[in-house]
């Protein structure tokens, strides 16, 4: 089976690295894929195409002129019939609409992975009330979470044709890392505690940043590396300054060695306050880091409270800075912990087994439509 994977995307975040440990996986089974990038003109995906031909996947570029572009309906068909694709699997807002537009009245089935739907702007809100719509026709949908499956569903979307599979990751990279060399930052720090996502307010660094004075009256040598860019850096680093803890905090900005970051971290967490299925925590998990995370969306799934991880409620600085502080203090229980929640991945978060979920699905997708090749793909 030849599988045509679209994305939208100006950066290397969550969503992608899913897609290329999907790519990679489903290739071990003997299933191949085209990744198909819109290339925005005025935002640019340069870094993403790199990160994925770096990766030896295949890459078909397919420029796209801004927001609407009614070309790109053809210049995807185009691709589906140069390359004989069997079957659309589409991740975002843009190529959920013009993947279902080139495939319609094709017979060709097309499936989209609902990551998380952001509603923080109008014209995100827009975006997605619009997916919603779009989403109705499509022969399935997977959500990466029980909460967004709902919200799916609730948007229109049959339960029958919705499911639930967990992101997974690729863990070699992980098991042979070596930590960065910031041999400065280590003989200043007794402990390093470590946070990696989107600089973005969904991500809550800002309540991160307020339990760290906290942290500090008990823990003075420990220092905070957060990995990862966006448009509220500026703001962080202020607040970070506000707060007088601008030289324990540094801000590490995008990186391309996942791995050895995961491998310089003492202690991971996530303050989110919203996700899907959080990638990064994914990723520290299995570099076998005792993690604390908000309790929102599917982190439950992944952090089992006092087992693989420690949970807390979100927008809590001062639940947050305790849990830290017992992780600090009792290095016995960061070793257990790191232990189970590499354990944990293993057996439920691996690319391989989130392959063989999506190759299960999109063989059955096959089977159904076979009887109706050349009709309109869903009518609803």
């Amino acid at each position: 089976m030849l599988v045509l994977q679209l994305l939208s995307s100006g950066g290397i975040y969550g969503a992608e690295k899913m897609i290329v440990s999907l790519t990679k996986g489903l290739d071990r089974m003997g299933c191949h894929s085209i990744l198909g990038v819109l290339d925005n003109m005025h935002v640019g995906s340069k870094d993403v195409i790199n990160y994925m031909q770096q990766q030896n996947l295949p890459v078909v570029v397919i420029p796209c002129k801004g927001k609407i572009d009614g070309s790109l309906v053809d210049k995807i068909r185009q691709h589906i019939r140069r390359y004989e694709i069997e079957l659309v699997h589409s991740h975002s807002y843009k190529t959920d609409l013009y993947g279902y537009l080139a495939v319609r009245n094709t017979g060709i089935p097309i499936l989209a992975t609902s990551h998380f739907w952001t509603r923080r702007t109008i014209s995100l809100r827009l975006y997605a009330y619009l997916d919603q719509l779009v989403l109705r026709r499509f022969n399935h949908v997977v959500a990466v979470s029980d909460e967004i499956a709902k919200e799916v569903a609730a948007g229109g979307v049959p339960p029958a044709r919705v499911s639930v599979i967990n992101n997974g990751i690729d863990l070699n990279a992980f098991q042979n890392a070596v930590p960065i060399g910031d041999a400065e930052y280590r003989a200043k720090s007794a402990r390093i505690v470590g946070a990696v996502g989107r600089l973005v307010d969904q991500k809550g660094f800002d309540y991160l940043l307020r339990a760290i004075p906290r942290i500090l009256e008990r823990y003075p040598s420990t220092s905070f590396h957060i990995a990862g860019d966006g448009t509220e850096r500026r703001k962080l680093e202020a607040l970070a300054s506000e707060l007088s803890i601008s030289e324990q905090v540094h801000f590490m900005g995008a990186r391309s060695d996942m791995p050895d970051v995961y491998a310089s971290f003492d202690i991971f967490v996530l303050p989110s306050l919203n996700e899907g299925m959080p990638i990064a925590l994914i990723e520290a998990m299995a570099a076998s880091k005792p993690v604390v995370a908000t309790r929102v969306a599917a982190v439950p799934k992944l952090v089992i409270n006092g087992e693989t991880g420690l949970l807390i409620e979100p927008r809590n600085p001062t639940a947050l800075s305790d849990a830290i502080c017992q992780l600090l203090e009792n290095s016995a229980l960061c070793e257990r912990l790191g232990r189970s929640a590499r354990t944990r991945v293993e057996q439920q978060f691996s690319s391989e087994v989130m392959a063989q979920r999506y190759l299960k699905l999109y063989r059955q997708l096959q089977i159904n439509l076979a009887p109706t090749a050349g009709s309109e793909l869903c009518k609803v």
